[in-house]
């Protein structure tokens, strides 16, 4: 009797035991299985990230190309030999407002590289204003005016944007309505009003007798007339 009761508690224990061991172990193996399904699922998911960013960047210089086509064309551009890649929008506050050509024999061109075609030669401190840039370091242009219906590309290796000493001035901005005279005189009769902030095209500059400086300028009509330079602002 003795040893049948025994032979029970020891059957009992070994079961406790068994119990003990078997239930860990169930649940470890369930946490590996869990952790082997996640990093599968990442193993499939990591190249398909890799080419979701490679067609992002393609996309975006495709489109960049799309947008210096259009451009090319509408300014008279010809065939686009090459294209830096993806172009990089300008920085907030990085885009100068004027650039400086420092260089006896500067080009500006219909297309933001060399083999367009040509649309104006500047000599060295000719100020150009900037409405828009090009590509980063080396391959950097800016799109400038030539005057007030001409626009093209310079490479920004020609021009800097520290104002020389000796700068000659390539337009005159309004700082108010200001009326285009036939002479550098009130006196003169008015021969077009325009209006505050009007960008005019400089040809020259004159002091009358009453010591007055009077810039010689024309109009985006392309009316050619003199105003006071009290009233705008040269760049």
């Amino acid at each position: 009797m003795k040893k049948k009761i025994l032979t029970t508690i020891g059957v009992v224990l070994g079961l406790s035991f068994l119990i003990a061991i078997n239930t860990p172990a169930s649940t470890k193996a369930n946490s590996n299985l869990l952790l082997a399904s996640v990093d599968w699922v990442q193993s499939q998911l990591n190249p398909l990230n890799s080419k979701v960013t490679i067609l992002e960047k393609k996309v975006a210089e495709q489109e960049a190309m799309i947008n210096l086509l259009q451009k090319a064309v509408s300014e008279g551009g010809t065939v686009i030999p090459s294209i830096p890649s993806t172009p990089e929008a300008p920085t907030p506050g990085t885009l100068p407002s004027v650039v400086y050509t420092n260089a006896s024999s500067v080009k500006v061109h219909s297309g933001a590289t060399r083999n367009y075609k040509v649309l104006a030669t500047f000599t060295a401190n000719k100020a150009l204003n900037v409405i828009d840039q090009h590509g980063t370091g080396a391959n950097l242009w800016y799109r400038v005016e030539v005057s007030s219906t001409v626009k093209g590309w310079v490479h920004s290796g020609d021009v800097t944007t520290t104002k020389p000493s000796n700068v000659t001035p390539s337009a005159v901005i309004t700082k108010e309505a200001v009326n285009i005279r036939k002479g550098a005189t009130t006196s003169y009769a008015s021969i077009e009003l325009v209006v505050k902030g009007t960008s005019l095209k400089y040809i020259s500059s004159f002091k009358n007798a009453k010591g007055e400086t009077w810039y010689n300028v024309q109009s985006p009509k392309g009316n050619k007339g003199w105003v006071l330079s009290t009233l705008t602002e040269v760049r």
